[in-house]
């Protein structure tokens, strides 16, 4: 394994500690409160509304719509992962 691929494997294991900490925190505030899980769906539906359309300034529109796609996937799947943790309604 080379030294940027061991970086790279390190970032990746990074962001999955971070996923499970945050969905830790987000189900133990959520699933604390009946209305939580309800409340929380409806304010990420409400993210993913506004953050369904983005653009990045200062580069060339393929490239801002290539790099906002990756970014509406990777917050769709951050939400959902969450998401997945709260309690049924």
């Amino acid at each position: 394994m080379t030294e940027a691929e061991l970086d790279i494997l390190r970032l990746k294991l990074k962001i999955e500690v971070h996923q499970l900490l945050l969905r830790g925190l987000y189900t133990g505030l959520v699933n604390s409160s009946p209305t939580g899980p309800q409340a929380y769906r409806d304010r990420f539906a409400a993210l993913r509304q506004e953050h369904s359309k983005i653009a990045i300034p200062g580069i060339p529109p393929e490239y801002s719509d290539m790099l906002s796609g990756e970014y509406q996937e990777a917050l769709e799947d951050t939400l959902s992962f969450i998401e997945a943790g709260f309690r049924s309604s």
